[in-house]
């Protein structure tokens, strides 16, 4: 009888160093079953699309049975370790993680919430701009909706009512997606006393330091190759220069602010996000717009 194998998934969102960290474990980890989002794999669900739904609308008889066949597709996997770096787990894995997972850890990677919306938005007017085959799918009720996001059905959401006047914007609905996938790792980690399992990347400054990585490979004992091969793969939008914030993307993410619920302010008030490398130029957002 083998030992369970440690389980790896990110807590990310999208647009925040997944495809990098992915790289990282094929290049540098042995005895690792490595796997970035498994679109390719057989028995291995992504969770995208449809799943993302089910967890929204808490439809457990749909939704379970996927991620029991992920996890007996872990369980299946000859090596003692198992990695996924895949922003799709906090969308649609979150709320039975601890009752599915035996032996988990975690890589909690986080970018400035600003580039991220802004990255996330220019991603998908590429995507519909080439006309990606598949980039929608249709919920259970029929409605059409963007694969890789959240609904905008959940509950977060619901505190910022579409007007006549003023909808929420596609930059503002991709603010809102990081705060609720931030909420939900910080609740998974909280509600299953999984402090000790995570180990936290600022992404905007640290992940693509060699000594941050070696640290995150000791704290979860993974074996690795003598020699880091740190030429890997950066996930860049084609045709698209560096990430820009506009003064139009600061007011956008003030007026999300001013109807946060308090839960999700103090979120951002709170560590780890205090110590990140972005909090003096969000909090000072956050302050401007409160006073």
């Amino acid at each position: 009888m083998r030992n369970t194998p440690l389980v790896l998934f990110t807590l990310a969102s999208g647009r925040s160093g997944t495809s990098y960290l992915a790289d990282f474990f094929t290049q540098n980890i042995t005895q690792c079953y490595s796997t970035h989002e498994p679109y390719f794999t057989f028995g291995n669900p992504t969770l995208f699309g449809k799943p993302i739904a089910w967890n929204t609308l808490h439809n457990d008889r749909a939704l379970l049975p996927v991620l029991e066949r992920k996890c007996r597709f872990i369980a299946s996997r000859r090596e003692p370790f198992y990695f996924e770096s895949n922003h799709a787990f906090l969308k649609a894995f979150n709320r039975h993680a601890g009752a599915l997972l035996d032996n988990p850890g975690f890589i909690h990677l986080v970018r400035n919430p600003l580039l991220v919306a802004k990255s996330e938005l220019v991603r998908e007017q590429m995507i519909r701009k080439v006309h990606i085959p598949f980039a929608d799918y249709t919920n259970d009720t029929g409605e059409r909706l963007f694969r890789w996001a959240l609904t905008g059905q959940e509950d977060l959401f619901q505190h910022f009512p579409p007007t006549l006047n003023r909808p929420v914007s596609r930059f503002q609905f991709y603010v809102l997606q990081w705060l609720e996938i931030e909420y939900r790792a910080i609740q998974l980690i909280r509600n299953n006393h999984w402090q000790d399992r995570v180990f936290f990347i600022d992404v905007d400054v640290d992940l693509k330091r060699e000594a941050v990585l070696k640290n995150m490979v000791d704290f979860f004992g993974l074996p690795h190759m003598p020699v880091f091969n740190l030429d890997l793969r950066r996930n860049k939008t084609p045709f698209i220069g560096p990430t820009i914030i506009t003064e139009q993307d600061k007011l956008e993410f003030q007026a999300v602010v001013r109807n946060l619920p308090d839960g999700y302010k103090k979120l951002l008030q709170d560590k780890p996000y205090r110590d990140c490398s972005w909090f003096a130029e969000v909090n000072r957002l956050m302050t401007d717009e409160q006073q």
